[in-house]
């Protein structure tokens, strides 16, 4: 019969995978496999074998426990494991008794896996964000859990856990998406894996949610802002533009009589000059300029972009005999003159909604409008933490707030975050203003352990096309420096050491605030406060080191081995 000695108190005490490393390395008795992962209700059989001489072999189990015996292997098998917890040992008896302990994984798929979008219903907007949720239902254990975020077949992104959990649970991570006009009628979904490793099933188990299928809506945005057709027989202008829902169409010029709603304007009796199309749905609109032109009328339209304040200046010529041509302007006005090249001209342009048009006099008068838009780069673009102040803790969600103030024309402005050098997100405009207006724009973030003194930064731009300055004008906020505190966690829970003359066991860990660290072992007869411990006289076995802070604790177990058997743990914690 196994006997209950100090020896156990250890191997509750400490993790399986430390029980079976420092354990085997000294018994004679050997696991195959050596670690066992099964099924929720499954079965398991593993053997236990040693070669040499005994007084007795035999399993110390809560479900299959097999009696004593002077046979050299004996097998521990359960048909129907329902334990989540339990630990298998295997003992062997000489001059004294040697103890190994079995890791025993149990796992269980998940019920049920789905995705859902967080406190919204109905179409989702282009540019705004929106938070999806997956639902795991009774899922073990979760530590070896990864959920895995889909639109189409492109990998998002992915959540792990941390806890350490032998039982089901339930768990419902989130992700933050953007979408923009070119995400209508995408497809998200969520997939929940258990990467058991090696031994666990290949490939690792899975389960999937059904589709999210997202509806879009965005607003009207044509390819280019102008278009010039010679006139011939049959003019034929589309206007036609993607956006969702479908856009309203109006026509505008002089030399239209009727309205139409129509996105072809289709004829044969246009006459030369500027037709404004508007494309509207309840997100916006955009405007599309249809410029015909008049085989006689060889005036060249222009496109020209003013940084408010700044000076402007335009020709407008032509090669054929004319009775006259001048330039119509609230500013810079030219009158009319015979020349056959005259410019208009504005040194200070203060005007924001300018109308301005070259004209010349032949058989008839042909009018060229000539569109300015004029800009303005903001006064100050600044970027705070909404309600929150100090220290963000990992895993948490907060919003940023971007304030842009004084810009103009808002429809071309482009607000982007960054993290470092890294683009998380940008935020474009519907409105359609021409003088300047204050924006303030929101970005939620969810930061990790890896985002401790990062910064953040949102940048203004405006991006005024082909005849905009170039590059774009941009504006920086001032960074933000955050800085995240998270729980102490080991990059491997447990360090086998060989023994030499000086030991040195490292239980330094990561960790903000930084970690307490406490130290455990039958050995040790004092308190042990610091994250490294060196020594001579260490007896081999092994030692808990617990790491802790007011967020959490984790634990790292250094097996110290020798010929002789011993147990040390040492403990690291970090405290508030």
């Amino acid at each position: 019969m196994f006997q209950r000695f100090l020896g156990f108190v250890y191997l509750s005490a400490v993790s399986q995978l430390a029980s079976l490393t420092g354990a085997q390395a000294e018994c004679p008795n050997q696991l195959n496999p050596q670690r066992a992962v099964v099924r929720y209700r499954g079965s398991v059989a593993v053997n236990c074998s040693t070669s040499v001489s005994h007084k007795g072999i035999g399993w110390e189990s809560s479900e299959g426990a097999v009696v004593k015996t002077r046979d050299s292997l004996i097998t521990w098998r359960v048909s129907h494991l329902t334990e989540w917890d339990i630990r298998p040992v295997c003992y062997i008896n000489r001059e004294g008794q040697c103890v190994v302990e079995l890791p025993v994984i149990i796992y269980k798929t998940p019920d049920n896996v789905s995705i859902s979008i967080v406190n919204h219903t109905g179409p989702m907007i282009a540019g705004r964000q929106y938070q999806l949720q997956c639902d795991v239902h009774d899922v073990a254990p979760v530590q070896y859990l990864t959920v895995k975020w889909y639109k189409g077949q492109t990998l998002l992104d992915q959540t792990t856990f941390t806890e350490d959990s032998k039982t089901p649970v339930n768990v419902n991570p989130s992700v933050l998406i953007s979408p923009d006009r070119d995400n209508d009628e995408a497809q998200y979904k969520c997939e929940a894996e258990l990467d058991l490793g090696a031994e666990g099933p290949q490939p690792p188990p899975k389960k999937t949610s059904g589709h999210l299928n997202v509806e879009l809506h965005y607003k009207p945005k044509h390819s280019k802002s102008a278009e010039t057709i010679i006139q011939k027989d049959v003019v034929t202008l589309n206007c036609t533009v993607k956006a969702n829902p479908a856009p309203v169409y109006t026509w505008y010029s002089d030399h239209l009589k009727v309205d139409i709603s129509s996105s072809v304007l289709q004829s044969s009796t246009l006459s030369p000059g500027n037709y404004m199309c508007n494309a509207t749905n309840y997100l916006g609109s955009d405007s599309k300029v249809f410029i015909i032109e008049s085989y006689c009328c060889e005036i060249r339209r222009y496109l020209v972009v003013v940084r408010y304040g700044g000076s402007v200046e335009v020709n407008c010529n032509t090669s054929i005999l004319h009775k006259g041509m001048g330039w119509e302007s609230s500013e810079g006005a030219v009158v009319k003159t015979s020349d056959s090249l005259i410019t208009w001209r504005v040194s200070h342009l203060t005007e924001w909604d300018i109308q301005s048009f070259c004209y010349i006099n032949y058989e008839r008068q042909c009018i060229v409008d000539l569109l300015v838009t004029v800009y303005k780069t903001p006064d100050n673009v600044s970027i705070s933490i909404v309600n929150h102040t100090g220290p963000m803790i990992a895993g948490r969600q907060y919003q940023l707030q971007c304030d842009v103030q004084n810009v103009a024309p808002v429809q071309y402005l482009t607000v982007k975050w960054y993290k470092g050098q890294t683009l998380l997100n940008q935020t474009t405009f519907t409105e359609d203003s021409k003088t300047p207006v204050n924006e303030t724009v929101t970005l939620l973030i969810r930061p990790d352990r890896a985002d401790d003194e990062a910064q953040y930064r949102c940048e203004a731009e405006l991006d005024l096309g082909a005849e905009g300055p170039q590059p774009p004008p941009k504006e920086t906020s001032d960074p933000l420096n955050i800085t995240v505190y998270y729980k102490p966690k080991h990059s491997s829970s447990t360090e086998t050491i060989i023994q030499k003359d000086v030991v040195t066991l490292n239980c330094t860990v990561k960790a903000n605030p930084a970690p307490v660290y406490t130290w455990y072992s039958d050995h040790l007869k004092e308190e042990i406060n610091s994250s490294v411990l060196q020594s001579s006289t260490l007896s081999p076995g092994n030692y808990t080191c617990n790491a802790t802070n007011y967020l959490g604790s984790d634990s790292k177990v250094f097996i110290f081995e020798s010929t002789g058997p011993g147990y040390y743990m040492c403990i690291a914690t970090n405290s508030k």
